[in-house]
């Protein structure tokens, strides 16, 4: 789950930057980020389709959004920090100007 620090022996280490060694903390971590993603996709196609007012929809809608996109940036901030890659998006030439 963790390691001590080799530095300073009174702190544990839960995120190794090593790409080829991953420890438990760091697992659970990216596997509840994607859980909460998958259980707020699961809340907007089922529970709030079926709220009436329209402005409840959408400030659900936005929150779950919010979150969703949070947690995604995190699980590739951290992938970015461990292996060093970067994600580029693709743009079609026709969207650069």
């Amino acid at each position: 789950m963790y390691i001590k620090d080799y530095e300073d022996s009174s702190k544990f280490v839960f995120f190794i930057e090593e790409s080829e060694m991953q420890l438990g903390a760091e697992g659970f971590f990216v596997g509840f980020l994607y859980t909460v993603v998958g259980l707020l996709l699961a809340f907007v196609t089922n529970v709030v389709v079926r709220v009436k007012k329209l402005d409840e929809q959408r400030m659900a809608m936005l929150l779950a959004l919010s979150i969703s996109f949070w947690a995604v940036r995190k699980v590739v901030y951290l992938d970015n920090w461990k292996t060093g890659y970067e994600i580029y998006p693709y743009w079609p030439s026709s969207w650069r100007g």
